[in-house]
């Protein structure tokens, strides 16, 4: 790396981080953030968090239904308990330690993904490429980096402090380690994303393709085998499995978000909930096995896609699921040219990032409006991340038949 280059990166995080605990330096702005159900969900919310600490803290079971469900001064603490560890310790620390840690990881998360570029480009130096391609300057790791950092979706998820954050820290990490053929790291990092989110499990067979090791299949049971443990032994008890999974799955708590589940099940009879609940929950997995098998060549790319369609159809969505693949997203460059509808999905996400919050509060507060505005917007968002899906997919798809055949272009 050169000088001008490493004084570029050095630029780019102090001003990211400058940027965040500025804006943490008012605590009204930071703490409607908190609130937002566009950045926090049921089991991401630091409020909960805070609240399942202030349990655990005063020796309450934070997870006992019987002891803190019934309660009406608390909600649903849906929070893993690794995190409630670490929380339990952090905030016996400076106010201001919380902000710096977050921050932090903000731009730990870009150096990795900056990290991921270099090694994809490394890798594809190697492969056959367009002729018009030749000699094209790819993107380089450090713009990822700062488009990842100054993407308003990941500034305003950092300054929420949404715990979703720990869940994209560890794909990423998954992700390097396994490009750096280090199996059992990724697999670890693979198991803890799977335990503080559930859904990023379907992550594991694009990971299995870039390792060439299905033995690595081992090393990630037993590290989330390690943290069901170590999450009992912390507890004193297996509550946590379904205050956490048992909501991800069920969906218990109806609260609003970006997702296209909860006003569905706010509506639906409670004969079929059952069934539709299965459908929902699979076809959120169900699309793992065919990209895998489809981009068996591409599976950075194929990681990008699946974490586009956890963001979509996860039971809790949130804005910072889309900015982090949304950061994964600039590390394909190449296929950028055949992209069709860029102009159309920007304008989906601003239509709906300028919307969202009008719609909710004539909904909420003003109560001029009901839940089918708020639903409706999100309806909007979910339909531009699905072209983008689409776009990048059929970008990938067309760019691979391209190189095959030549002699088919224009």
């Amino acid at each position: 790396m050169s000088a001008a280059t490493s004084n570029k990166s050095k630029l780019i995080y102090i001003t990211a981080v400058a940027i965040r605990l500025a804006v943490f330096s008012f605590p009204s702005v930071s703490n409607a953030l908190v609130e937002r159900v566009e950045l926090s969900t049921p089991v991401t919310s630091f409020k909960r968090l805070t609240e399942g600490v202030y349990l655990y803290n005063n020796n309450v079971p934070p997870y006992d239904g019987g002891a803190f469900h019934q309660a009406s001064i608390f909600r649903h603490i849906s929070i893993s308990p690794l995190l409630l560890c670490l929380f339990s310790f952090i905030m016996a620390l400076p106010a201001n330690t919380i902000p710096v840690l977050y921050c932090a990881l903000d731009v730990i998360i870009a150096y990795t993904l900056s990290r991921i570029t270099q090694l994809k480009q490394q890798a594809d130096s190697s492969k056959p490429v367009l002729q018009v391609e030749q000699g094209r300057s790819p993107i380089q790791p450090t713009t990822v980096a700062a488009l990842y950092l100054f993407n308003p979706l990941t500034i305003l998820s950092c300054i929420s402090k949404s715990t979703l954050i720990f869940t994209n820290l560890s794909i990423a990490m998954a992700l390097l380690s396994a490009l750096k053929q280090k199996p059992q790291a990724s697999m670890f990092w693979a198991a803890l994303a799977s335990y503080l989110s559930f859904y990023p499990a379907m992550l594991i067979p694009a990971l299995l393709l870039i390792l060439k090791s299905p033995k690595s299949l081992v090393v990630f049971a037993g590290s989330l085998m390690s943290l069901f443990v170590f999450s009992r032994l912390f507890i004193g008890s297996w509550d946590f499995i379904q205050a956490t999974y048992g909501i991800i799955i069920f969906l218990s708590d109806l609260t609003p978000n970006v997702g296209m589940f909860w006003y569905f099940f706010i509506e639906i009879f409670d004969q079929f909930r059952s069934f539709f609940m299965v459908v929902f929950q699979f076809h959120t997995f169900i699309f793992a096995a065919p990209i895998c098998i489809k981009l068996k060549n591409q599976p950075i790319f194929a990681i990008t896609i699946l974490c586009g369609i956890m963001a979509i159809f996860k039971s809790y969505p949130s804005a910072s699921d889309a900015a982090f693949y949304l950061g994964l997203v600039p590390i394909h460059d190449e296929l950028f040219k055949y992209c069709r509808y860029g102009f159309l999905v920007s304008n989906l996400f601003l239509y709906a990032s300028a919307l969202a919050p009008i719609f909710w509060h004539l909904w909420i507060y003003a109560g001029s409006g009901n839940a089918n505005f708020f639903y409706a917007i999100t309806l909007v968002y979910n339909l531009g991340q699905v072209l983008l899906l689409i776009d990048i997919v059929y970008a990938a798809l067309r760019r691979e038949y391209d190189i095959k055949h030549p002699e088919s272009i224009e």
